[in-house]
């Protein structure tokens, strides 16, 4: 395995080692300030630094022909992405909406066939198919508690957007991390989507800033820093050297880490579905990734 693909390997899943964790903090935000006032809040701080940063590097000129494809990752991609998974949440239990999140990979390696020509690979299918069979075990008993309630139907479909919302930021932005890097393609599509989550808040900024205390801060400053814009970037150098189908299996790792960091942060239990489930995650990721590597020096 070449330098370039290890250090891609690592940094999705540092990427997603940020985003997992960052569920245990989204939770704890969203009870203080609601979901939408939280994001806002992280968008306005995420919004400065792109800004400064894009002014600092000189990388903020974008020619004309390259607008459209980085106002569709910014508005269908990132910002769909934000208010579909937020608004899905809110109307679907727990464990049926993540179970329906887990289609989000497959999503990606179809539409990168169709629009980018990549090949689905033996490996790739079968890293899919465990992974998703992972994710069943893994929410195995809310399922099966959960679903003697109807489920909202509006729900559903918000869910399956936010899936296509993030498929579609990655087969979009593909082309462009061959011409921008990785900071810059995060910082020009999280400032297209600023004003959408800024105006979903339903109460003014200065008054949600003032009810926060040194704790929910540094929760903040989490999600806007690590989670927000460095697995972000992260996300994109990963998506960059490897193909958007292989960068895809990595988000069934978010998941077993999120359910990780509840039981360190919070206390939650671990059961054996938890396990299970978390190693056919793996399991899932280590065949798309490793798969054909380890096949070719038989």
């Amino acid at each position: 395995m070449n330098s370039t693909k290890t250090r891609a390997i690592l940094a999705l899943i540092l990427a997603m080692l940020f985003w997992g964790c960052a569920a245990v903090f989204m939770r704890t935000l969203a009870l203080a300030l609601s979901a939408e006032n939280s994001i806002a809040l992280r968008y306005v701080l995420l919004s400065v630094i792109n800004l400064a940063g894009l002014l600092w590097l000189g990388t903020w000129r974008i020619p004309r022909a390259d607008w459209p494809r980085f106002l569709v990752a910014g508005i269908a991609g990132m910002a769909g992405y934000n208010w579909f998974v937020n608004a899905g949440f809110e109307l679907v239990p727990a464990g049926v909406g993540t179970l329906i999140t887990m289609i989000e990979p497959l999503m990606i390696a179809i539409l990168a066939a169709i629009a980018l020509g990549e090949k689905l690979t033996r490996y790739v299918l079968l890293g899919v198919v465990l992974a998703i069979a992972g994710s069943i075990v893994l929410f195995w008993p809310d399922l099966t508690t959960e679903t003697q309630n109807p489920v909202s139907g509006r729900g559903l479909v918000f869910l399956l957007l936010c899936c296509t919302s993030w498929a579609v930021y990655a087969i979009v932005t593909k082309p462009l991390l061959g011409r921008y890097d990785s900071f810059t393609v995060t910082a020009v599509t999280m400032l297209i989507a600023a004003p959408i989550m800024v105006g979903a808040a339903s109460e003014p900024l200065p008054q949600l800033a003032a009810r926060l205390d040194t704790r929910q801060w540094l929760e903040v400053a989490y999600l806007v820093l690590a989670s927000g814009l460095g697995g972000t970037m992260l996300w994109n150098y990963g998506a960059k050297h490897l193909s958007s189908t292989a960068a895809g299996t990595f988000l069934y790792l978010i998941p077993v880490i999120a359910v990780s960091a509840g039981a360190l942060v919070l206390g939650e239990e671990v059961t054996v579905y938890v396990i299970a489930g978390g190693l056919l995650m793996l399991a899932g990721v280590a065949a798309a990734q490793f798969g054909p590597a380890l096949m070719s020096r038989e």
